[in-house]
């Protein structure tokens, strides 16, 4: 098997401005921020946390020097600036976005985005994080203290699989789903039997691994490929 603070202000550190003092019309925030978005202004997101009582310049790493957080009263999104266009689709920056979530995830709960999401400008991500408040915030409720997991259960065999073995494969996901907090089964496919991901609690990913492990060498008819620990990607549904 492989191993693969609340404050009632919104803020952004580490330059610490209140956002809730402005008033201005909607045409003069619209304005502002296509000011913004024209500077190279516009905003990337990687994630939603708990706004923490410290303060810091980054996560930790060299792929986090230039993230900032953006807070609104209990959660803080993590950005970065970037100019207002789409980002290029090509490993590196997908794996610095990968790596980012993932330094994220190893100091607390993080609510992950999937790679590509910017706003045009501060303001529309802070009326995205009060719109959307309860949502993150119960989001991060369900999440805490978990990271991701993910299983593909394969045949042994190369030659075309037999009902059993899916029915086998289907039982054991059932068996290390107990262990899990949540669990999302993936479709089949290839010589692939079964792939889901899991949401186990960060005190005992180690112990389901070696759960899954035990039930591969139980089952040498079956290959398992166990992988993680991730940002929790599967469990974060977005609606646009």
């Amino acid at each position: 098997m492989s191993r693969g603070e609340t404050r009632p202000t919104d803020a952004i550190e580490p330059d610490e401005v209140d956002a809730g003092v402005d008033v201005v019309t909607d045409d003069e925030r619209a304005a502002r921020d296509e000011t913004e978005a024209s500077r190279g202004q516009a905003i990337y997101l990687y994630g939603v946390m708990r706004a923490r009582t410290w303060r810091g310049a980054n996560l930790g790493g060299r792929a986090d020097e230039d993230v900032q957080r953006v807070r609104y009263r209990d959660v803080e999104a993590l950005v970065r600036p970037v100019t207002y266009e789409m980002p290029p689709l090509d490993p590196e920056h997908v794996q610095r976005h990968q790596q980012t979530v993932e330094a994220a995830m190893r100091r607390g709960t993080v609510l992950p985005m999937p790679y590509g999401v910017i706003f045009r400008g501060r303001r529309q991500l802070i009326r995205m994080l009060q719109e959307q408040y309860l949502v993150l915030d119960e989001g991060l409720a369900f999440l805490d203290g978990h990271w991701e997991l993910r299983l593909h259960i394969l045949s042994a065999s190369p030659e075309p699989a037999h009902m059993e073995l899916s029915d086998l494969a289907t039982q054991l996901y059932s068996d290390l789903r107990r262990s899990a907090r949540a669990a999302v089964p993936f479709p089949a496919e290839d010589r692939r039997l079964l792939s889901a991901a899991f949401l186990v609690e960060r005190s005992s990913w180690l112990d389901f691994m070696q759960r899954a492990d035990d039930l591969g060498n139980a089952h040498p008819e079956l290959t398992f490929d166990i992988t993680g620990p991730w940002p929790p990607y599967d469990f974060v549904r977005i609606i646009e």
